[in-house]
């Protein structure tokens, strides 16, 4: 949607595209903006994954296919993963990442148990349970009421298989933390204040180690903060977008 610099939204574990709607509809007034159903999930459910590598790779060929050219690459959750592997992968072929309540770090330990012991119960009970426990945890207690029924609908439709690989693929990727020194182009951090899947300290450590960063904590907002507060987590990725325009402008004079 829309014409301008380009854009890539990626959604996180059991989400789809529709996750960035009212996002993309705000940004597609200046900005060509591509969000993309991943390998496994939504519309692309039919389509099997096995590591956080091989969602890069399908984001690339998209890309390609589309003819889009050093977008800057937002991505929610396990979204984020695949940004940070994408960069890795493609750096000729970015300008920008939004890690929006996400990491560029790989799990800890207690996490990794935490998702195997979470893979032995799908395995024996099925999803029903798991997505109960998985929904509730997405937006902060006050917030419930924000996880409509369609969103429900999404998380619920995804697949057992999906839902295996996804935990496997999230437990098994690399730390790309040494990647953020690195970079010469901005990264933004959006952290969700009452966000319980990451440690503030976890996600200021990296800001810190960036050349160029910015860091927004989004008031009132747990795991989805594109939804729980849009007007605060719209005006950040503004800020971030003009901060981006603006250093181009600088390395071009």
């Amino acid at each position: 949607m829309g014409n301008g610099p380009h854009l890539c939204f990626l959604h996180g574990f059991c989400e789809d595209s529709t996750i960035w709607e009212s996002t993309i509809n705000h940004l597609s007034k200046t900005h060509a903006c591509v969000s993309i159903d991943l390998p496994g999930f939504g519309r692309s459910k039919k389509l099997e994954f096995q590591s956080i590598p091989e969602l890069a790779d399908a984001v690339f060929h998209i890309l390609q296919n589309e003819k889009i050219e050093s977008p800057i690459i937002f991505g929610h959750s396990l979204g984020g993963y695949v940004a940070c592997e994408y960069a890795s992968k493609y750096p000729q072929n970015i300008s920008g990442i939004g890690l929006v309540n996400s990491t560029s770090m790989a799990d800890s330990e207690s996490k990794k148990e935490n998702r195997k012991k979470a893979i032995n119960f799908i395995k024996k009970h099925g999803t029903s349970d798991f997505f109960q426990l998985f929904i509730k945890n997405l937006v902060a207690k006050n917030n419930q009421l924000l996880i409509d029924s369609e969103l429900i609908e999404v998380i619920q439709k995804t697949s057992h298989k999906s839902v295996i690989n996804g935990m496997n693929a999230m437990m098994n990727r690399s730390d790309h933390s040494h990647l953020l020194s690195q970079l010469d182009y901005p990264v933004l951090f959006i952290l969700g204040d009452k966000d319980e899947h990451y440690s503030k300290n976890e996600i200021f450590n990296q800001a810190s180690k960036c050349k160029l960063a910015q860091l927004e904590v989004i008031k009132n907002s747990g795991h989805l903060s594109m939804l729980e507060n849009e007007m605060a987590f719209r005006i950040t990725i503004q800020k971030f977008l003009w901060f981006c325009d603006s250093m181009k402008k600088t390395i071009h004079n």
